[in-house]
C-alpha cells in the first residue's frame, strides 16, 4: 500500500519520461492516478457508464500505443482531459449520425415494403456495396464489414485484427469514403 502512495506522488513529467522508455509500471501508475478522474469527467457528458469506461479505455490504449511518439506541450493532465473531451465529442457526433441513419433507414424500410421499385433500388444498392467492397483493399473492406455489417466496436476490431484503434478508425473512414465515391460513380453511369 505504501508503494501505491509513493507511486501516485511521482510528478507527471517523471511518469511521462518513464512511459517514453516503455516502462509498463509507469503506465500502471498513470492509469491508477487518472482513471477515476477521467471516468468522472466523461460521465458529465455521457450518462452510460459502460460507454464512459470504453472511451476512457480507448484513451489509455491510444496513450500506450503512441507513448514513444508522444509530445506534450502543456500539462499532462490538461492533455488527458482535452484528449478525452475530443474522444467524447467524436463519440457523440458518431452517435448522432448513426441515429439519423437508423431513423432514415427505418422510415425507408417501412415505405419499401409497399413499393416494388424501392425494393429493387435497395437490392441494387446492396449489390453496389458488395461490388465496391470487393474492389477496395482488404484492410479497408474487412474493417468496414466488421464494423458496419457485424456491429463490432472499433476496440473489438482492433483486438481481432491486431491493429491500433486509431488505425482501425482511419481505415473505416477511408473504406466509407471509397464506398461513397464508388456508389456515386455508379449512379452517374
Amino acid at each position: 500500500m505504501k508503494r501505491d502512495m509513493k507511486d501516485s506522488l511521482l510528478p507527471d513529467p517523471d511518469i511521462l519520461q518513464m512511459i517514453g522508455q516503455n516502462n509498463e509500471e509507469a503506465f500502471k501508475i498513470l492509469y491508477k492516478k487518472y482513471w477515476r478522474l477521467l471516468l468522472k469527467y466523461a460521465s458529465t457528458y455521457i450518462s452510460d457508464e459502460y460507454v464512459c469506461k470504453e472511451i476512457v479505455q480507448e484513451l489509455f490504449v491510444h496513450l500506450h500505443s503512441s507513448s514513444s511518439r508522444l509530445k506534450i506541450y502543456s500539462s499532462f493532465s490538461s492533455y488527458l482531459f482535452v484528449s478525452l473531451r475530443n474522444k467524447i465529442f467524436n463519440y457523440l457526433r458518431n452517435q448522432s449520425v448513426y441515429k439519423k441513419h437508423v431513423k432514415k433507414a427505418g422510415h425507408f424500410g417501412t415505405r419499401a415494403c409497399n413499393d416494388v421499385q424501392q425494393s429493387i433500388d435497395l437490392n441494387e444498392l446492396q449489390k453496389g456495396i458488395r461490388f465496391s467492397l470487393k474492389k477496395m483493399p482488404v484492410k479497408y473492406s474487412e474493417v468496414y464489414i466488421l464494423h458496419d455489417e457485424n456491429s463490432y466496436t472499433l476496440k473489438k476490431i482492433s483486438e481481432i485484427l491486431d491493429r491500433p484503434v486509431d488505425t482501425i478508425e482511419k481505415q473505416l473512414r477511408k473504406a466509407r469514403c471509397l464506398l461513397r465515391n464508388d456508389l456515386r460513380e455508379s449512379r452517374l453511369n
